[in-house]
């Protein structure tokens, strides 16, 4: 299981790190970043039914529908579809948690991200990294599923430096750190 694990998540990791980069553009839009319509659909819970403001001379890619149903059996919230590269993105906001759900070209679901500050952390999960990272301030916290599999990656600081800490299966590794310049 252990090395099933692993196996899913170092391929899925690196995907995921594309996606959701804070410092580089998005790659994975169809269009390009500076078109008007930029591929985003809103989904509207209550009618059941996409929408979108069209500028004359685009259209809007469809949405795989079993992507749109998946998506509303699992979660209650209105969102913004995105296609991307190999399928469709999800975006959705709730109680300050900032959730992008993957699905492939399909509509079968990838994965899920969900981005939150260190108040939303798991009790468990943030005591075993202050137990080892006790001078440092857990800045933000992505936490990646998929496969039934979660991987949270803690960013924290302290005076010094910058790391960021991954965990899973209760183990902990520090995958970056960088120092502050002077």
């Amino acid at each position: 299981m252990k090395k099933l694990f692993i196996r899913y998540t170092t391929g899925f990791i690196p995907f995921i790190a594309l996606c959701t980069s804070s410092f580089a553009q998005n790659s994975k839009l169809s269009k390009p970043a500076n078109d008007p319509l930029s591929q985003e659909v809103a989904y509207n819970m209550e009618t059941k039914s996409t929408k979108a403001t069209v500028p004359p001379g685009y259209s809007v890619t469809n949405i795989n529908t079993k992507a749109v149903k998946n998506f509303s059996k699992t979660y209650k919230n209105n969102a913004a579809w995105f296609e991307i590269t190999d399928g469709y993105m999800a975006v959705f906001n709730e109680g300050g948690i900032k959730t992008k759900v993957y699905y492939d070209k399909k509509g079968r679901l990838i994965g899920q991200i969900r981005s939150y500050e260190e108040d939303k952390l798991p009790r468990d999960i943030r005591h075993l990294v202050r137990s080892k990272y006790y001078d440092f301030h857990i800045n933000y916290v992505n936490e990646l599923t998929a496969l039934n599999a979660t991987v949270y990656l803690v960013k924290i600081e302290d005076k010094t430096s910058f790391k960021t800490i991954r965990v899973a299966d209760g183990e902990m590794t520090e995958t970056e750190a960088f120092d502050k310049s002077k």
